[in-house]
């Protein structure tokens, strides 16, 4: 059985959770928290498979509860987040602290069927509850707060076409692997660098901006018409395939899902690749089903680098673990290690 404790200040949305979880199987709710205080207690004494932990919780916040839990008490954490702005920054702060995966809380007015609801709470517990957490060290932790603090030195970017050009794709867990490789490139490090990270609206916006104040080069929100320039990465706004025509411009297109998902991996790294060819170079990164399989395809049909995230250094291995069973990863490596052989390839060019 997988035991979930379910943390969230109101008392409601508790008991709605519980119903939602009971309703598998599988599942075994074994305790509900209204407060931090009493959160940890109920921890210390069922050790739970998974906690679901509501942000916004009276005295101790829900970001330093998380802190606390996975420093003491290392358990995969599913965040219940809110829709706004300001939920999507604090949820991007917990995945960094350790959450493994977010749900969106219901609220007033916001269309969400309760159904579907209802099955992604289940299938996201289910899926945290087969994920090792490794204990947090409190640098860490402070480290990501003084990042969010700290200002960066913008760099200043030539207007001259990329010579190369990475798209790196990534779904459940990216957020994390994406700073680990991305804080491996230099300020001057030249390629433009496309991110297709599967996630809901609002919060690519704040995974762009949290990522700049984090790397050393500029990092920003994928525009329409926008052209690519040198030592920049582009997120991918979600809900829009993001694609690369001639002029180097960058297109967000509102066509059809593919493979489940907008934006979609395979369309992009499929489009950039006709443009680019042999100097593009595919990442794939921790994530589920298949999205990205066919772009690799495309990246390695024209000569380009391919690369896959090791799996054991995932949170779900199954995106990289198709590039590997399909021989379409050149490399497999720590998202660390991808970003250090990303550089030494780059040398290699000039």
């Amino acid at each position: 059985m997988i035991q979930v404790l379910i943390i969230d200040d109101s008392r409601f949305t508790c008991q709605l959770m519980a119903s939602y979880l009971k309703s598998c199987s599988e599942i075994e709710v074994v305790g509900t928290a209204q407060d931090g205080v009493k959160a940890i207690e109920l921890i210390k004494k069922l050790k739970p498979s998974v906690i679901t932990l509501d942000l916004e919780m009276p005295g101790i916040s829900g970001l330093d509860l998380l802190e606390e839990v996975m420093y003491k008490y290392p358990t995969p954490v599913v965040v219940v987040s809110g829709v706004s702005s300001q939920g999507a920054s604090k949820t991007l702060k917990a995945i960094n602290l350790g959450a493994v995966d977010f749900i969106l809380k219901y609220s007033p007015g916001v269309d969400i069927n309760p159904e579907v609801l209802r099955q992604e709470i289940i299938t996201k517990v289910r899926l945290a509850s087969q994920i090792r957490v490794i204990r947090a060290l409190r640098q860490d932790a402070e480290q990501v707060r003084l990042s969010k603090t700290i200002g960066k030195e913008e760099t200043q970017n030539n207007k001259f076409r990329p010579e190369d050009i990475i798209v790196i794709g990534a779904s459940t867990g990216g957020p994390v692997a994406l700073k680990e490789l991305l804080s491996v490139f230099p300020r001057d490090f030249s390629p433009a660098i496309i991110v297709v990270q599967h996630m809901l609206k609002g919060f690519t916006k704040a995974l762009a901006e949290q990522l700049d104040r984090q790397i050393a080069i500029k990092v920003k929100e994928a525009q329409d018409w926008e052209r690519l320039e040198p030592s920049t990465v582009y997120i991918a706004p979600a809900d829009y395939h993001l694609l690369l025509n001639s002029d180097l411009c960058l297109r967000l297109g509102h066509g059809p899902v593919v493979g489940g998902f907008r934006p979609s991996i395979d369309v992009t790294m499929q489009s950039v690749s006709q443009v680019y060819g042999y100097r593009t170079k595919g990442v794939i990164l921790t994530g589920m089903g298949s999205d990205g399989i066919n772009g690799l395809f495309s990246i390695r049909s024209k000569g380009g680098k391919t690369f896959a995230q090791s799996l054991e250094s995932c949170v779900v291995t199954t995106m990289p673990k198709r590039a590997k069973e399909q021989g379409l990863a050149d490399h497999i490596a720590s998202p660390e290690r991808i970003g250090q052989l990303l550089i030494l390839e780059q040398a290699k060019t000039k």
